[in-house]
């Protein structure tokens, strides 16, 4: 079922630059925003897109680690303008400038609406071990509002952890009897 929203077309996908479209929104109209920005990688990507295999290109290069910062940064604020209050927003990026992104969504968005570091973990190494400890996982920080509903997620226990020995470990019961 598709919620309808009082300020803007949710039937609609809208494409151009971010910092274009954003200026068209409204204040506090979206509820959930995840973005997966370049990670300042210092590459050229190519990829073939679609049946027609059509290639596009962009360059994820930036003269510095405060340049990409800085090329980020209007386009947080405007995501944090158009962000309701009870919304949710995720930032996927990688070990190049996790660090560094964390402390301006903090500025950005507050540091007391950060919920969590979620951490994404690969299975492959993407060819980087051979210099070091693998590089092997990407980071995605949590910002919510101080309206935000958490909806925790919840699953039977698996019967064989309910042997002899961890029957005792789970001695509290939620509303529908399951224990935990």
């Amino acid at each position: 079922m598709t919620r309808q929203s009082a300020l803007i077309d949710t039937r609609v996908i809208y494409c151009g630059d971010c910092l274009d479209q954003l200026a068209g929104l409204p204040n506090h109209c979206v509820d959930l925003i995840y973005i997966d920005p370049p990670f300042n990688s210092n590459r050229n990507y190519e990829v073939f897109w679609g049946e027609t295999k059509e290639k596009r290109s962009f360059e994820d290069r930036h003269a510095s680690t405060q340049a990409y910062i800085e090329f980020m940064r209007p386009r947080c604020v405007q995501l944090a303008r158009v962000l309701k209050e009870t919304g949710s927003f995720y930032y996927h990026c990688d070990w190049h400038a996790s660090h560094y992104v964390k402390v301006m969504l903090d500025q950005i968005f507050g540091e007391n609406n950060f919920q969590s570091e979620i951490i994404w973990r690969r299975n492959s190494a993407k060819g980087l071990a051979f210099r070091g400890f693998a590089n092997n996982h990407d980071t995605i920080h949590y910002y919510a509002g101080s309206g935000f509903t958490w909806n925790p997620i919840v699953q039977a226990y698996d019967p064989d952890n309910l042997d002899a020995k961890t029957a005792g470990k789970y001695s509290h019961r939620d509303p529908d009897g399951r224990l935990y």
